[in-house]
């Protein structure tokens, strides 16, 4: 009877074990859904908001734009479905030669990711511009440098070249831009201001191109950050009839939409060299494509620079810290230098996951083009400089942010 009653209790405790179980797996369930749901709101919440905003905006101020934004989607259309075929067929060559990215998981292992993801972008560039562009000399010369800084960044993906040799390459297709009379244009035309316009267009030239493609360096940030910029690029140019520009823009937003699929977490390919220097360069010449000038000096500057602002911040900040810290002396170095010190490196030690991370630096991109939409048809500098003053706090606010996040590493790196 003992023996009986023991087995009898032990079978009940394990049915009342496996009907606790249960209960508690159901409740986790549902836990997770009231959590997910409450994250789903407080994300579409703004983004909705967003949305609605942009929406009244487009149709105030651009009600009568609406067929040409819908003439403009048929190549930004055309370039993504481009992207879209050409990259399945570049991440089987790309494996089939190894020409992959050994990217280091938490698990210890690491995963070959296939680069040359700039040869889809560069077709899809090149096969809608011969179909849609009306060329100007302008637009060829963006063409032939933007194929220069592709031959020779891809080459480095596949077999590392020397810094030096990329940077003459960066110096001759920004040569042929300049010489085609694409320059910034906030200068006076006199002796001097030629000499400093050509100086600061190289400045600009290889300060966005280098810029972008260290910047890439978490799936899909610097390929989102290129779409959202040429938005806004096209959005005023649009608004100012400056048509061929448009174009352009709507080209490099459809390469950025369709080429992000596969770049964003996980990624399944990467831009390459080839592909972050071809977009630095293809939104460098955006900027000195558009005819800013005509709303007066300062808003020719502040466009371009609130709009590209985050890369702009990101370059000067780690110069700066890498000059003091004693870890570049030469332009060489400066070229050759690879740090986890960008502002997503800083997120995540901060303790962002890499997405989100992203998504942040989306935001703030969001935020200054919007600032940049503001001071289109500023009549008076006042306006222009107060969104200028506001970037600013803005990156004194992420300056903050990036020496805690180094703080943080360093932490890491001594417990380790």
């Amino acid at each position: 009877m003992t023996a009986s009653h023991e087995s009898y209790s032990n079978a009940e405790r394990k049915n009342l074990d496996k009907l606790l179980a249960q209960r508690l797996k159901r409740q986790l369930i549902w836990d997770k859904i009231i959590t997910g749901k409450l994250n789903l709101f407080f994300y579409l919440i703004p983004i909705l908001i967003l949305f609605f905003l942009l929406n009244y905006y487009v149709s105030t101020r651009y009600k009568h734009w609406i067929p040409q934004i819908l003439e403009y989607s048929i190549p930004c259309l055309l370039s993504m479905l481009l992207v879209f075929f050409f990259t399945p067929i570049i991440i089987y060559i790309a494996k089939k030669f190894s020409i992959v990215d050994l990217t280091e998981k938490k698990e210890g292992f690491k995963i070959p990711i296939p680069l040359l993801g700039g040869t889809a972008i560069f077709l899809a560039v090149f096969i809608t511009s011969l179909m849609n562009q009306p060329f100007s000399r302008q637009s060829l010369s963006i063409l032939l440098g933007g194929a220069i800084i592709f031959i020779f960044g891809t080459i480095d993906d596949i077999k590392p070249i020397s810094s030096t040799i990329r940077l003459f390459a960066q110096l001759i297709a920004s040569l042929i831009v300049i010489s085609a009379g694409l320059t910034v244009s906030f200068l006076p035309e006199t002796w001097w201001g030629d000499f400093l316009t050509a100086g600061i267009t190289f400045i600009w030239i290889l300060g966005i191109v280098n810029a972008l493609n260290f910047f890439d360096g978490a799936d899909g940030l610097a390929t989102g950050m290129s779409v959202i910029a040429a938005f806004f690029f096209f959005m005023i140019t649009l608004h100012t009839e400056q048509f061929q520009v448009t174009l352009l823009a709507a080209i490099v937003i459809g390469v950025g939409l369709g080429f992000l699929i596969f770049n964003f977490k996980p990624a399944k390919i990467y831009l390459g060299d080839g592909g972050s220097t071809l977009f630095g360069f293809l939104l460098a010449c955006l900027a000195l494509y558009g005819g800013w000038s005509s709303r007066g000096p300062v808003v020719a500057f502040g466009i371009p620079v609130l709009i590209l602002g985050v890369l702009i911040f990101d370059m000067i900040y780690i110069t700066i810290s890498r000059i003091r810290n004693g870890h570049v002396k030469t332009i060489r170095q400066w070229l050759d230098y690879r740090g986890n010190d960008h502002f997503h490196h800083r997120l995540i030690n901060l303790g962002f996951k890499e997405h989100h991370a992203v998504l942040f630096i989306y935001t703030i991109c969001v935020i200054l083009g919007m600032s940049a939409l503001a001071i289109e048809n500023a009549k008076a500098s006042f306006p222009v400089v107060i969104l200028m003053l506001q970037a600013v706090l803005i990156f004194l606010n992420i300056s903050i942010l990036m020496l805690m996040g180094r703080k943080i590493s360093r932490r890491s790196d001594l417990n380790i």
